[in-house]
This record gives C-alpha cells, sequence and structure tokens, in this order.
C-alpha cells in the first residue's frame, strides 16, 4: 500500500512559468537538511542492513556512492560493515570529491543492554556521524513470514559488523548479539528516555517509526531534531497505513503548532513523481531503502549512484512540468485527490 498510496495522489501542474533556472543552475533541488547539511536533492538513503548481502562492498560502496551523489546516508545498527569502516571510507571519498556536502547519521536500535547502546551512540559520535536516528517502531519484530518460509540465514562471512570485537569496540555479551531471528531489543523504551539519550550525546535526535499524528506532536513536544514517517517498509504491522497517508495526517497535525521540527518519510518511493508528492505534503526529504539495495546489488557503488542519478532527473523534470522554480515553491496546491483533499 506505500506503493499503491502514491498511484491515489494525481499531480496539478501549474505552467507558463518561466524554469529555465532549471538548464542553468543546480540549486533549484538543493535542500538544507538540520540547518547544517545540503544536499543535492531532498533525498537520503534510508538505514537498511546487511548491505554486503547484494554487494560485496556493502555499505562501503553505498556511503561512496552517497558522497558522490552529494546525499545523506543513515547507517544502520545492523550494518554488515563496522561503523568505524563507513566513517572512514566516507571521509576518504570526501577528500576525492571536495565539493559534495555529504554527511551521515547513524540509525539505533535501543538494545536491551543499555550499556552496550551507549557505546553504540558514542562510537557513532566519535566517529563523525551527524545524527542520532532512533528506531521506535520495533520493539519486537513483526511475523515476517517469507524470510521463515525461505528458512534465511546469514551466509558465512556475513555479520552485524557493529558486533565484532576490536580494539575500539567493547564485547558484547553472547546473549545481547542479535541474530537475523532475534533481537535483544528494548520493549520497555518510551517517550520517558529521550532524556538518557541526551545525557549520553550531543547530537540531533530523530525519531523513525512515527505514523500516528498524536505521537509526531509528542514529538514537537519533546524537541526532538525531526522525525522519520515510517511503516518500517511495510515490514512490522501488517495492514498498517500508508506513509504518504500518514504524511497528511501528521502535516495536519502539527502544522499549526508553528514547530521547526524537521519532517522526513520513507516508504514506497519509487520515482521522482513520489518525491515531489511527498515534498509537497509537507516533508523535508524523503529516505530510500529497497532501491539502494536493488542498485547496489546490480552494479555496486556505480549501481547506488546511477539510481540516485534516475531519481534526481525525474525529481527535477516534474518540478519543471509543475512550473516550479525551487524546491521551496513545492506545496499541497499541486497535488489532487479526495482523500487528501478532504484533510487538507
Amino acid at each position: 500500500d506505500n506503493r499503491a498510496a502514491y498511484e491515489r495522489i494525481k499531480l496539478r501542474p501549474k505552467v507558463f512559468v518561466d524554469v529555465s533556472i532549471h538548464s542553468t543552475n543546480d540549486l533549484s533541488c538543493k535542500t538544507t537538511i538540520l540547518n547544517s547539511t545540503t544536499i543535492s536533492f531532498p533525498c537520503i538513503i534510508a538505514p537498511t542492513a546487511l548491505h554486503r548481502l547484494a554487494n560485496q562492498d556493502g555499505e562501503l560502496a553505498t556511503v561512496r556512492a552517497a558522497v558522490r551523489s552529494n546525499t545523506i546516508m543513515i547507517v544502520s545498527t545492523m550494518a554488515s560493515t563496522r561503523m568505524e569502516l563507513i566513517a572512514e571510507e566516507h571521509q576518504k571519498t570526501m577528500m576525492e570529491y571536495k565539493t559534495s556536502s555529504s554527511a551521515l547519521w547513524y540509525q539505533l536500535y535501543v538494545l536491551e543492554n543499555r550499556e552496550y547502546t551507549k557505546n553504540l551512540i558514542q562510537r557513532a559520535e566519535k566517529c563523525g556521524y551527524k545524527a542520532l536516528v532512533i528506531t521506535v517502531d520495533a520493539c519486537v519484530i513483526g511475523n515476517r513470514e517469507c524470510d521463515h518460509h525461505n528458512n534465511f540465514q546469514l551466509p558465512n562471512g556475513i555479520s552485524y559488523g557493529n558486533f565484532l570485537s576490536d580494539e575500539n569496540n567493547k564485547s558484547c555479551a553472547e546473549k545481547d548479539v542479535p541474530t537475523y531471528y532475534t533481537h535483544p531489543f528494548d520493549t520497555s523504551l518510551s517517550w520517558n528516555d529521550l532524556e538518557w539519550f541526551r545525557s549520553v550525546t550531543k547530537l540531533p535526535l530523530i525519531i523513525k517509526g512515527i505514523i500516528h499524528p498524536d505521537d509526531a506532536v509528542l514529538a514537537v513536544k519533546a524537541n526532538v531534531a525531526g522525525i522519520i514517517v515510517s511503516n518500517h517498509g511495510g515490514r512490522q504491522l501488517d495492514t498498517c497505513m500508508s506513509t504518504i497517508d500518514a504524511l497528511a495526517d501528521i502535516m495536519q497535525a502539527v502544522r499549526p503548532l508553528n514547530t521547526n521540527m524537521e519532517i522526513y518519510m520513507d516508504g514506497g518511493i519509487r520515482r521522482g513523481t513520489d518525491i515531489l508528492k511527498a515534498i509537497s505534503l509537507g516533508a523535508k526529504a524523503v529516505c530510500i531503502g529497497r532501491p539502494v539495495l536493488w542498485g547496489l546489488s546490480a552494479d555496486g557503488e556505480k549501481g547506488v549512484k546511477h539510481v540516485l542519478d534516475i531519481l534526481k532527473k525525474e525529481f527535477k523534470l516534474a518540478m519543471m512540468l509543475c512550473g516550479c522554480q525551487t524546491v521551496n515553491e513545492l506545496d499541497k496546491s499541486l497535488l489532487h485527490t479526495t482523500t487528501l483533499t478532504s484533510k487538507l
């Protein structure tokens, strides 16, 4: 339904507008995130696990593509490469592409072992990650029947890199190390824990997994830097509403609060027109997961870069055909659907 929801939203373009800026100036698609990182267009690489299942270079290939595409990569707790190695590759590639303003964010699953959770957070901050993305929709893992039917197991040589011991990493007790089917996440996690996070890191906090508008309002009251409207790619709660529909409800709830909290979203984004629809509804940027993995599987770093290039080209084309000179001109007046019209 994440995907189908975009098809239910139709574009209502404005015409007879000078959009020549798109032919001469790349600034028209750029977006500044958290008042600090300017990305080439409002599209961020979402956190996804185990990139080495798709390509032998795994997250190292993905992060090189992120730098070349001048965007943010959110690195998963469940990455198949240690966060320090990803940060080193990011820094190395940034030296090669000096005009890029790419950045890394760290996605956190909160473990029952809070000391090790603290270790993960502080490792990320130490090696240069710029924000902490806390996933809150996975207190338990959903019933992923395909994985069970396929009896999926991690291949030899692929593991969760952030839980491997080395000189920079405290060892994690065996019972606290995730496996593909067992994740020792903290089921007691709640809004009350935000103060604990703030006590162990100075990184901006972004809450991932918001669907209900009441939770978005609580996020505003908690003064977090941002939220990601997400239903975990449809993999957690069966029949959960689509994220683009949830975004419309959330914007209606938080807009009167005049908040500076940034709102991102993921789920079902496959075309540049999808990005335009999400930004027009009020998202600051979108996050893409599966398309990145498809590109990585097809052609490694080049494949990921190609996916991002396609989306940027389509997004720019859609902006021009909708009569918009800059991202700031995208708004809900460009959209038409009976459902959204009643909400907006």
